[in-house]
């Protein structure tokens, strides 16, 4: 078996990745024998399954939350509450960077667009009542590598 294909290294590495490689596993187990025991092997693989979806659907919504805030930071006219927008991305950033793994990663950027738009939906609606005059350039949009700032960081 390959360094990065034995569980408990893959496990370490990139946990959503190993979810899924054990839901695959205990499926094809259930398969080679069914009614072995009283495990329900289709369920228990389910739920490993739905542990790795969850870390995915974190790093979703903390990427929806920094785009947010980096649409009204772009937008806004006003002093303030800026300083809470940036607090904001700064933190979902360091959070965000905790559950990202390579698989998720690329997840995340291959959703990039779907999230900018829920986030330009949040950033329009939050406009809409508090400097409804702002212009909005809903055409901007950041790479992964600038959400997470590794490079050209929006913050700066």
């Amino acid at each position: 078996m390959a360094d990065d294909q034995r569980p408990g290294d893959l496990y370490e590495r990139d946990f959503y990745l190993w979810t899924q490689r054990q839901a695959e596993a205990l499926r094809a187990e259930a398969k080679r024998r069914p009614g072995s025991n009283e495990v329900d092997w289709d369920h228990v693989a389910e739920e490993i399954e739905d542990m790795g979806g969850r870390d995915v659907r974190e790093c979703f919504s903390r990427v929806r939350t920094i785009l947010e805030n980096l649409y009204k930071l772009a937008w806004t006219a006003r002093g303030e509450p800026v300083g809470g927008w940036r607090t904001t991305v700064l933190t979902q950033r360091q959070d965000l960077q905790d559950a990202l793994t390579a698989t998720i990663r690329a997840k995340v950027d291959d959703e990039l667009e779907r999230l900018h738009l829920g986030a330009i939906a949040r950033a329009t609606s939050a406009f809409e009542t508090e400097e409804p005059a702002a212009p909005r350039d809903v055409s901007v949009r950041w790479t992964l590598a600038q959400i997470l700032g590794e490079e050209d960081d929006p913050l700066r």
